[in-house]
């Protein structure tokens, strides 16, 4: 009996310590998983909408996954709906910044419900990791439509660059929003 005993004890202390090794290593911590793939956006870098490509590496890599922008700029000439997300890292190193076809943003971006606010960027789920590393940014091209709007605070319709949207145990850090 003394040594059955002593097996179960041992294999159930050892179930013990691997578990709490398990849960103290994250700490609760959602930007600390390993994801499975690696997806990374190739800008265009001609000034053509990255969004398709974008929207691709988080259908890809958004789940379980990586989402990497190089130090590079992306042109965003279109709505980008990545919600659903979950245990995603995204890395941003370089510059997302939005068109200045003020029509277009006006008539397609996403009313999330609010006054009379929209959304040119919904990103949501669980357990994600945006780093920006201090120097990612997303840039709304502001300029453009403070000159549009001449004053007027609250516009219809304008949009934000980007809702976090519905999400839960997530970190986001290190971006820089112009």
């Amino acid at each position: 009996f003394q040594g059955k005993f002593s097996i179960k004890m041992r294999s159930f202390h050892l179930a013990i310590l691997a578990g709490s090794l398990f849960f103290d290593s994250t700490n609760g911590d959602p930007s600390v998983h390993s994801p499975r793939a690696t997806c990374t956006v190739q800008p265009s870098l001609n000034g053509t909408d990255d969004a398709p490509a974008i929207l691709s590496a988080f259908k890809t890599c958004g789940k379980d996954g990586t989402v990497v922008f190089l130090n590079h700029t992306y042109t965003i000439n279109s709505i980008m709906n990545t919600t659903g997300l979950s245990n995603c890292n995204i890395d941003i190193y370089g510059t997302l910044l939005w068109s200045t076809n003020i029509t277009y943003w006006l008539n397609q971006s996403m009313a999330f419900g609010y006054q009379n606010q929209t959304s040119a960027w919904w990103l949501g789920g669980n357990n994600i990791n945006v780093n920006g590393y201090g120097y990612g940014t997303l840039d709304g091209n502001g300029q453009a439509w403070y000159d549009f709007v001449k004053g007027i605070s609250n516009y219809p319709n304008r949009p934000q660059a980007l809702t976090i949207w519905n999400t839960t145990n997530s970190v986001f850090r290190g971006l820089r929003f112009v």
